[in-house]
Parts: C-alpha cells; sequence; structure tokens
C-alpha cells in the first residue's frame, strides 16, 4: 500500500469500540437512599431532636433547619467525591451519572426530612397544648432541601473547572 500503511493498521485504527456502561439507576439509588440515613442523622443531631433541647421552643427551630443544611451539605459533597472518583469525562454515562446524582440528591434530601419527621413524631410525645405534633420536630425552611443538588454540581463543576484551568500547555516544538 502507498505511504506505508498495511491492511492491519488501517483495519486497527477503525476499531469499534464499546460503549461504557451507564449504570444510572444505580448511582439514583443509592444518591436517594443516602437521604434515609441522612435524616436518622439529623433527627439524632439536631436540637429538639433525640438527644437534646426541647421541640416547642421556637428558639431552636432555625439550628434544627441549618443541622439539616449540614448534613444535605455533607451528602453532596460526598456523592460528588464519588463522581469524581468515577470520572468526570464528557462521556453519555459520566453525564447520566451526574443527572441521576443530582436527581437522586434532590429525592435523598426530601427523604432525610421526612424520615427525620417521622422518626420524631414516632419517637416524640407532643405536649397536649401544641396545636400541631409537626411542631415537635419539623423543617421550617423548604430551602434547604434544595442544598444537596446544590452542592454536588458546586463541587463536580469546580473539580471540572480547576482540571481545566491548571492543564499543561503543550510545549512548542523547535
Amino acid at each position: 500500500m502507498p505511504g506505508g500503511l498495511t491492511v492491519s493498521r488501517v483495519r486497527s485504527a477503525h476499531r469499534v469500540v464499546a460503549p461504557e456502561p451507564v449504570g444510572w439507576p444505580r448511582w439514583f439509588a443509592l444518591s436517594a437512599a443516602a437521604g434515609v440515613a441522612a435524616g436518622i442523622v439529623w433527627w439524632l443531631a439536631a436540637p429538639g431532636g433525640a438527644f437534646y433541647g426541647q421541640g416547642k421552643d421556637y428558639t431552636i427551630w432555625v439550628a434544627r433547619d441549618l443541622v439539616l443544611a449540614g448534613v444535605d451539605v455533607l451528602a453532596g459533597l460526598a456523592g460528588a467525591a464519588l463522581l469524581i472518583r468515577a470520572g468526570t469525562r464528557h462521556t453519555a454515562g459520566a453525564t447520566a451519572r451526574l443527572l441521576a446524582v443530582l436527581a437522586g440528591g434532590l429525592l435523598g434530601s426530601v427523604l432525610a426530612w421526612r424520615m427525620g419527621v417521622f422518626a420524631g413524631d414516632l419517637f416524640q410525645t407532643p405536649p397536649d397544648n401544641m396545636p400541631s405534633p409537626s411542631m415537635v420536630f419539623s423543617l421550617r425552611s423548604a430551602t434547604v432541601l434544595l442544598l444537596w443538588p446544590l452542592a454536588t454540581s458546586a463541587a463536580v463543576f469546580m473539580h471540572t473547572f480547576l482540571s481545566y484551568a491548571f492543564v499543561p500547555q503543550p510545549r512548542p516544538s523547535r
């Protein structure tokens, strides 16, 4: 063949590459299931939860919401760390994993909220003079639920930005 190309080189250059397995349902389920554990952690760590504080005291309601916010941010950062470890190169599988973790994180955040409230309802008895039993352990700021996917997307964005910002420049050939 002209130019020194052989048939074997031409065939190896057109090798079919198998597509990367997506596996997004597993990533979605893992993120959503982490919400159950996050809800238990929230109920155990928050004021008015399992160990300290009275749920009827309105001065601890902000602190209780902030504990869920912290748990959601930590869970989002953990999900981002797993995504980064799995690889964030521009493929369909990486995009599907990212979207699955973001959607699972939103569902996980809602599950954390409901699991914490369920644990509060299950293990605490509200006083007789409370207008609503949910006041003993509940969430007052629903925007806290957006922090899990927001922390995940911010961490993945920063990793991607920094990895492109510090790519070594090719040296000019002499």
